[in-house]
C-alpha cells in the first residue's frame, strides 16, 4: 500500500459522524502529527476527491467542518466476524429494552453493519444462533420513560468532561420544575430507567436524579465539583439508594415450599444463606442476612403461599396486615 492510500485511510478514520465535525486545518495539523509531509492545499483536494468516494458532508459555514454522513455505514478493517457481530446483535435487542431510542441512534450504524455481516454469513450456525436465544425479563416488565434527547446528550457529556450541569427538574412531589446546577458523579440503570447520581449546588451529600424528570439540562463551563472519596459501586452498594432503605440489615428466617427452596440454592439471597430440613415437613427452613428495603417486602410478596415469614416477627406481622388489607380489597 502506497503513502497516499495510508494518508486516504487515515483521514477517513480522523473525520467524525455528523453532528461533530473537523475542519481541514485541524485534520491538515493531525496528519501531521502522524508523520505524513503534507500541505494543507492537498488535505482539501484530497477530501473533495473521498468525498465522491464515500459519505462524507461539509458544513456550509465557515470555518466548513468535514463528517461522515449520519447514516453512513461503519466500515472495520479487518471485517466483522460472524462471532463479533453476534455479540453486537444481541447487545442491540437487549439494549432496544432497557433505554430510550435516542440513546441508541448513535449506534445505528454500527448495528447495521453487525445485520450485514451476520446476512453474509446466514448459511453458518453461528449467524442464526441470535434466532435461538430470548432473555426474559423475570418481572414485570415495563416501558422505559421517555427523555429528551437534549437530556441524554448533556447529561453524558457533563460526565465524560466532569463539568457541571443546570437542569430544570421536577420531583415527584413537586408540581412546577426547579433549576439548579448539579454535579454528575455517575449513571444508574435501574429497570430501563436511567438516575443521574450527583451533588446539587453546593452541597456534600449526592442524590439521585430520574433522568426523565429532567426538562432540560445544559452543560456549564465549570468544573464538576466531587466529593473527597466518592465512588459509584460503593454508593450504589452501600447506600441501598435503588432499593427504597428502611435501614440496616435483618436477620431474614423464612419457611420455603420444596420448589421455592431449589430456586434459593441455586440464587442465593446472601453469603449466608443457609437452608435446613424441617422435621416432618416437606418445606425447608432459609436464614439469610438482607438489606431491610421495600424491594424485600415485594418480593417476598410475590411468592404468594410459597413463603412464610418466620423472623423478624415485625415483618411477619406487617406482611400479614399488607395481605389482610388486599384480601379485603379484592372480595367480591
Amino acid at each position: 500500500m502506497n503513502d497516499t492510500s495510508l494518508r486516504y485511510l487515515e483521514m477517513l478514520k480522523q473525520i467524525p459522524r455528523i453532528p461533530n465535525g473537523i475542519t481541514a486545518t485541524a485534520l491538515h495539523r493531525r496528519l501531521q502529527d502522524l508523520g505524513h509531509d503534507i500541505d494543507k492545499r492537498s488535505v482539501e483536494r484530497d477530501l473533495n476527491k473521498l468525498s465522491g468516494m464515500f459519505p462524507l458532508t461539509r458544513s456550509e459555514g465557515r470555518p466548513a467542518l468535514w463528517s461522515w454522513v449520519r447514516e453512513a455505514e461503519v466500515t472495520h478493517v479487518p471485517a466483522l466476524n460472524p462471532a463479533t457481530a453476534l455479540t453486537l446483535e444481541l447487545a442491540r435487542r437487549h439494549l432496544a429494552m432497557l433505554l430510550p431510542r435516542s440513546a441508541l441512534a448513535a449506534l445505528d450504524p454500527l448495528f447495521s453493519s453487525a445485520r450485514k455481516a451476520l446476512d453474509e454469513t446466514a448459511q453458518t450456525g453461528l449467524a442464526r444462533w441470535s434466532d435461538k436465544v430470548v432473555a426474559v425479563p423475570d418481572s414485570q416488565a415495563l416501558m422505559p420513560p421517555v427523555i429528551a434527547a437534549s437530556v441524554h446528550e448533556a447529561v453524558h457529556e457533563a460526565l465524560l468532561a466532569d463539568r457541571r450541569l443546570e437542569v430544570s427538574y421536577r420531583a415527584v412531589e413537586q408540581e412546577r420544575a426547579k433549576r439548579y446546577p448539579i454535579n454528575p458523579l455517575g449513571l444508574v440503570d435501574r429497570g430501563g430507567s436511567s438516575y443521574l447520581v450527583g451533588t446539587a449546588r453546593d452541597y456534600a451529600e449526592p442524590r439521585v436524579f430520574a433522568l426523565h424528570r429532567m426538562l432540560s439540562a445544559r452543560v456549564l463551563d465549570e468544573e464538576a465539583i466531587k466529593p473527597a472519596g466518592f465512588n459509584l459501586h460503593r454508593f450504589v452498594a452501600e447506600e441501598h439508594h435503588f432499593e427504597l432503605p428502611l435501614g440496616g440489615d435483618i436477620r431474614l428466617e423464612l419457611r420455603v415450599s420444596p420448589w421455592l427452596a431449589g430456586h434459593l440454592d441455586e440464587r442465593r439471597l446472601s453469603p449466608d444463606q443457609t437452608l435446613t430440613p424441617i422435621r416432618g415437613r416437606k418445606e425447608q427452613r432459609l436464614k439469610a442476612t438482607v438489606a431491610n428495603t421495600d424491594q424485600l417486602r415485594w418480593w417476598l410478596s410475590g411468592f404468594g403461599t410459597h413463603v412464610e415469614v418466620l423472623r423478624p416477627i415485625s415483618l411477619r406481622r406487617e406482611l400479614a396486615r399488607t395481605f389482610a388489607a388486599m384480601a379485603e380489597l379484592h372480595q367480591g
